[in-house]
C-alpha cells in the first residue's frame, strides 16, 4: 500500500511538472539563462503605458529595454553583486516584509478587517478595572488575578457603585482622576482583546474578567452611538497653566473673549493664530491641526469640535485643562465606504495584535495539511494539578542530557528535544527561564518551524509572491550595477567627464542673453531724471548704480537696481522689453545693457547637462559591450503570441 502511494505521488508530482512546463514558454534566452513568457508579459503589462503622453510602448520596443535590463541583471549576479552582504541584508529584509501576507489566513484576516469595518460605525464609551498580572505570570498567580476580578464584580452586581468600587481596587493610575471611565472611543483605539469585549458587552452590563498582557479588566459598557468621522479643525489658544494666579487667568479669559469677536467682525482667524496662539507648533500653520476622530483630543475641545455644523464656523471660547481654545472648523467627513476604507484598515490590522488571530487560524491549518504530529510525552514541561505549576522534564535540568527524542513531525521533517534547546538558548537573555516559559516558548518553536517551511515554499505556491520577490532582486541589482557602471561612474571620472566636454563643446551653447540693469522707479518722474542720467556718456565711468542708489533713496526706496545676465524666461520685464514677450508691466522700468550672442559654456556653467548626457553614453557603450558579451536569442513564436 505504501509503495502503491509513493508511485501515485510520483505520477502526480510527474504530470504537475509536465502541465507546468507546458505554460512556462521561454521567450528569451541570454547565454544558458531562460526567460519565461510569463515574466515578460508581467512586467510588460505594469509599465507599457507612458504616465505622461499615455502612448502605449509595442510589445517590440519594450523588449529591446527588457533585454537591456536582463543583460544588467545577467552581469551583476556573474560579478557577484548578489553575494555581497549589503544586498544579502537588504533583501531578506524585504522577502520578510513581503512574505508577511501570505503567512496569514485569507479568509480569517477578511474577517477580521471587516469586523474593524463595522466597529467603525460605531462609537462606545466604557469604564474598566483593572486587575494587573504579568502576561507570563504562573497560572496560580493568574488564577488569583482572575478570582479578584471575579470577587470584583460580585460587588458592583450587588449594587456598588462602579466609580467607588475602581478608585479603590483599581491598578491603572488614572482612576484617581477619571473613575475607570474612559470616554468614547473606537476601533484600533484600545488593545484588540479589550475592544472586542466593549464591542460585545451591552449598555449597562458588567463584563466578565477580560485577559489582556496588562492583566484582568472588568468593564461597564455606559454608551454606544453613532460614529461621528473625522473633523479638520484649526484652533488659537491662550494656555492656563496651574501656577496662574487668578489674575492672570481673568487676563487671559479677557483676550480670548477679545480674540473672538475679532474673528466675528471679520478678521483673518489663521493670522491672529500666528500671532496671538500659544501652540506654537499649530500657530505657523494658521491654527490648523491634523483631522482627528473620537478620542483623540480631550473631550472639553473634541464635543465643541465636533459641534460645529458648516464649513468655516468659529466656536465660541472653549475651556479645556490646557487653557482657552477658539475652535474654526476646516473640514469633515463622514466614515467612508468599506471599498475606500479597506486599504487604510488592511494596513491597520497587518500592524496590530488582532494580525495574531489571521496568523494563529493559517498555523492550524498549515498542521494538517502537514500532517503535524506531536510526541506529546517528551515535550519539556507539563503543569502539575497538585502543585498547581509547571513542571520541566528532568532531560532540560541536566545539562549532559542528550535529548535526542522526537518533538514532533510535519511533512519529511523531523524536530528533535535537541533542536528546541538550540531555540531556546538563541531567545533567552542571561536569566534562566521559569518552567512555564519553557512552555510558552515551546508553542512559539512549533509556530515558527510551521511558518519557516511555509515561508520557504512560497514561491513555489504563489506565482504573484514569486515574480514580486524576482522584481524586487533584479531591480536591487540593476540598481547597485548602474550606479557603479554609469551613475557615480560618470560623476567621479573627472577626466573622462572633461574629456566628453571638449569633443562634444558645440551642444552646450549659451542661447541668446541680455546682459545690463533695470531700474524699477516709485513714479514717472523719478524715472525721467534716472533716463537722464543713465542716458549720459560719462554714466558707468563716474556715474555708478550705486551713485544713483544713493541719490534717489535718502530716505526712502524711491529706485531699485537689478543687475545680472538673463536667458529668456527668466525674467518678465527684460521677455518683453528686450524679447517683446508676456504682457509685463514696463511704464515705471528702464533698462541699459546689451544682448549677448550664442556662445559655448564653460565646463562649470555646462557641468549638469554635460554629466547627463555623459551617463547616457556610459550606459550606451556599456550595453553594447554587453549584447556582443552575451548571446540573445529570442522565441519568435512565443513572441508572436503575445503580440
Amino acid at each position: 500500500m505504501k509503495k502503491l502511494s509513493i508511485l501515485f505521488c510520483s505520477v502526480l508530482i510527474l504530470t504537475s511538472s509536465l502541465l507546468l512546463a507546458q505554460t512556462e514558454e521561454v521567450l528569451l534566452t541570454i547565454n544558458d539563462h531562460e526567460i519565461l513568457k510569463d515574466e515578460f508579459v508581467r512586467i510588460y503589462e505594469k509599465n507599457k503605458t507612458n504616465l505622461s503622453t499615455g502612448d502605449i510602448t509595442s510589445v517590440d520596443d519594450y523588449l529591446d529595454l527588457f533585454v537591456n535590463f536582463k543583460l544588467k541583471v545577467i552581469e551583476a549576479e556573474k560579478l557577484g553583486y548578489d553575494t555581497l552582504p549589503s544586498f544579502v541584508k537588504e533583501f531578506e529584509g524585504y522577502k520578510k516584509q513581503l512574505a508577511r501576507p501570505y503567512l496569514l489566513d485569507n479568509q480569517k484576516n477578511e474577517e477580521i478587517i471587516k469586523e474593524a469595518y463595522e466597529r467603525m460605525q460605531t462609537e462606545v464609551r466604557a469604564s474598566h478595572i483593572l486587575v494587573e498580572v504579568e502576561q507570563d505570570a504562573l497560572p496560580e498567580d493568574t488564577a488569583q488575578a482572575y478570582e479578584k476580578a471575579m470577587e470584583i464584580r460580585r460587588r458592583i452586581l450587588q449594587g456598588e457603585a462602579f466609580e467607588v468600587v475602581a478608585k479603590g481596587s483599581s491598578d491603572d493610575p488614572s482612576v484617581k482622576n477619571n473613575g475607570g471611565d474612559l470616554g468614547y472611543f473606537t476601533v484600533f483605539q484600545m488593545i484588540y482583546p479589550f475592544e472586542s469585549a466593549v464591542y460585545h458587552t451591552k449598555v449597562g452590563e458588567i463584563s466578565m474578567p477580560v485577559r489582556t498582557r496588562y492583566g484582568y479588566h472588568i468593564i461597564q459598557v455606559t454608551d454606544k452611538r453613532k460614529a461621528r468621522g473625522e473633523v479638520k479643525v484649526a484652533h488659537i489658544m491662550l494656555t492656563v497653566p496651574r501656577d496662574y494666579s487668578k489674575e492672570e487667568e481673568k487676563q487671559n479669559k479677557v483676550l480670548i473673549n477679545e480674540l473672538y469677536h475679532r474673528i466675528k467682525q471679520g478678521e483673518d482667524f489663521a493670522e491672529l493664530a500666528k500671532e496671538y496662539s500659544e501652540d506654537r507648533g499649530s500657530a505657523r500653520k494658521g491654527g490648523e491641526l491634523p483631522w482627528f476622530s473620537t478620542g483623540r483630543m480631550v473631550k472639553e475641545f473634541e464635543d465643541a469640535a465636533f459641534a460645529l455644523s458648516s464649513i468655516g464656523e468659529v466656536s465660541q471660547p472653549v475651556r479645556t485643562g490646557f487653557g482657552w481654545h477658539i475652535i474654526k472648523l476646516l473640514d469633515k467627513k463622514e466614515i467612508p465606504d468599506f471599498k475606500d476604507a479597506k486599504s487604510e484598515i488592511k494596513q491597520k490590522v497587518g500592524k496590530d495584535r488582532r494580525s495574531e488571530v489571521a496568523r494563529n487560524a493559517l498555523i492550524e491549518k498549515l498542521k494538517k495539511e502537514y500532517n503535524f504530529k506531536e510526541k506529546t510525552e517528551n515535550i519539556p514541561a507539563v503543569y502539575d494539578t497538585l502543585a498547581k505549576d509547571y513542571v520541566l522534564k528532568h532531560e532540560y535540568i541536566n545539562p549532559a542530557a542528550i535529548l535526542k527524542d522526537t518533538l514532533f513531525t510535519f511533512l519529511d521533517k523531523v524536530y528533535m528535544q535537541k533542536d528546541f534547546v538550540n531555540f531556546i538558548n538563541k531567545q533567552k537573555a542571561d536569566n534562566e527561564l521559569t518552567p512555564y516559559q519553557y512552555s510558552e516558548f515551546y508553542k512559539v518553536f512549533i509556530d515558527d518551524k510551521i511558518l519557516e517551511v511555509e515561508e520557504s515554499i512560497l514561491e513555489d505556491k504563489y506565482a504573484e509572491y514569486k515574480y514580486l520577490l524576482k522584481e524586487y532582486h533584479d531591480g536591487m541589482l540593476l540598481f547597485e550595477i548602474t550606479d557603479d557602471m554609469v551613475w557615480s561612474k560618470a560623476v567621479s571620472d573627472s577626466v573622462g567627464l572633461k574629456e566628453y566636454y571638449k569633443q562634444n563643446r558645440r551642444k552646450y551653447m549659451w542661447d541668446e542673453r541680455w546682459k545690463g540693469s533695470i531700474y524699477e522707479c516709485t513714479d514717472k518722474n523719478v524715472c525721467d531724471k534716472v533716463e537722464k542720467i543713465i542716458s549720459k556718456r560719462k554714466f558707468g565711468r563716474k556715474i555708478t548704480n550705486n551713485d544713483l542708489l544713493k541719490q534717489f533713496n535718502d530716505e526712502t526706496e524711491n529706485l531699485k537696481i537689478t543687475t545680472a545676465t538673463f536667458s529668456k524666461g527668466e525674467n518678465k520685464y527684460i521677455d518683453k522689453i528686450v524679447w517683446n514677450k508676456g504682457n509685463a508691466n514696463t511704464s515705471l522700468l528702464l533698462t541699459k545693457g546689451e544682448i549677448l550672442k550664442s556662445t559655448p559654456k564653460s565646463f562649470e556653467d555646462a557641468r549638469g547637462s554635460v554629466i547627463s548626457d555623459y551617463q547616457d553614453y556610459l550606459e550606451k557603450e556599456w550595453i553594447k559591450k554587453l549584447r556582443e558579451k552575451y548571446n540573445i536569442q529570442v522565441n519568435q513564436a512565443v513572441l508572436s503570441s503575445i503580440k
